[in-house]
Order: C-alpha cells, then structure tokens, then sequence
C-alpha cells in the first residue's frame, strides 16, 4: 500500500537527513538535507520495518527516489526549491502533491531534528572514500538517532548505520548505503513530473491527515488512470 511505502521514504529520509555539521552547534538537519552538489546513485536502506532499495537523483533544492515495495514500484520527489513534494505510483500513473515541510511533520516531526557529529578517522564505504563520524540526532517528543555516519568530501552520505529510538522508547536498528556513486549532473527530467498522469493536490490538508487522505484518495487514482 501507498502508506507502507510513504514509512519506507521516511526511512530513507531519516537517514539522508545526518548531513555534516559546518559548526560544533546543532543544527536543523532539514537545513541541512541539501548537499551541494549532484548525484545518481543506488541506494538500500534495512531496518525492522523491511529492506528497500532503489535509485537516488539529487540536484540543490530537488531530488527524486524511486524503489520497490512489496506493493511495486513507488517514487518520491522532493522540491525544494518550490516548497513541493510527490507521492508517485508508475504503475498506476498517478501522483499526490504536498508540501515540502508538511513530508518533515508526517514522518513524526523529522523537520525539528537536530543533529551533533564527531570526526573518527578516514574511511572506504565500497570503492567510495569516506570519512566516518559519531552523529546523534535528536527529534520531537524522545525520538532521537545514535550511530556512525560515511560522508565523502563533497559532504554526501554515502552510509549511516545506528540506533533508530522513537518517542515511546521503541528501538531498532536501521542502516542505509549508497553504492554505484555518480557525482555530476543529472537531467532535469528526473526532477519533473510524468506527463499525462493523474494528480490530486493535497497542500492544503494537515500533515496529521495527509496519509489518511492518500489512502482514501487511492481508490479514486486507480480508476482514474488513464
């Protein structure tokens, strides 16, 4: 289902957001999510809810994932720049819009995480050159994250593997790897939406609301396909 994919993203999400720190203060990892750079490039992520793997574009401000599910095939694209962000079904050819923060406040109030990190040694994640760090991050209501994070020199996370805690003290371990690395530009068509497709626009529903909305709205953009 739609909703099982969305928690894969924010799995996905949750860990990309461990971004290095330009100053011994925390900051905001929202502010932080966006490398500086472009990428294309695998990705897996395994925690206790299951293990995803799919594709990761990036660009500054945009970025886009597409992975399987035991639902097929879903994708996610983030903008940034124009405070938006998609919900993509290929298979059914249809998307749901939303509001960049209101992905932040879905995933349980990730958009508040605050992230601390410390310089262990130099390390490869693969063939990809890295350096390894100690990060804690901490979110609303207990949440908070403890474990080791790779970034390569153009600050990209190319690995994260911890301790995931929630907020009513459950706690599981959770680690995501990039791999076939590409550093340089990406088409500009893997950050625009599919033409011909259904959408439905669901900025102004309540984030506490939205996953409820998405599946309700699901039957209708499967009939609704063209």
């Amino acid at each position: 289902m739609l909703r099982k994919g969305l928690m894969a993203v924010v799995a996905v999400g949750l860990t990309m957001m461990f971004a290095p720190l330009p100053a011994p203060a925390a900051e905001r990892a929202i502010d932080l999510l966006d490398v500086p750079v472009s990428y294309a490039a695998d990705f897996v992520v395994r925690g206790d809810k299951g293990t995803y793997r799919g594709s990761v574009w990036h660009a500054p401000g945009r970025e886009r994932r597409d992975f399987g599910t035991s639902g097929g095939g879903q994708s996610v694209l983030l903008r940034r720049d124009t405070n938006s962000a998609y919900l993509m079904k290929p298979s059914g050819r249809w998307y749901v819009g939303l509001g960049f923060q209101a992905v932040g406040a879905l995933a349980g109030g990730i958009d508040t995480l605050t992230v601390d990190r410390r310089r262990l040694r130099e390390e490869s994640v693969g063939s990809i050159r890295a350096t390894r760090y100690k990060v804690a991050a901490t979110g609303p209501k207990g949440a908070r994250f403890d474990g080791d994070a790779w970034f390569t020199r153009e600050d990209i996370l190319v690995r994260a593997l911890g301790v995931l805690t929630e907020g009513n003290g459950k706690a599981s371990e959770v680690e995501m790897t990039l791999s076939d690395l590409k550093v340089g530009p990406v088409e500009e068509r893997m950050f625009e939406l599919p033409a011909g497709w259904l959408g439905m626009d669901l900025r102004s529903v309540p984030a506490e609301k939205i996953a409820q909305a998405v599946e309700g709205l699901k039957p209708l953009l499967e009939r609704g396909r063209p």
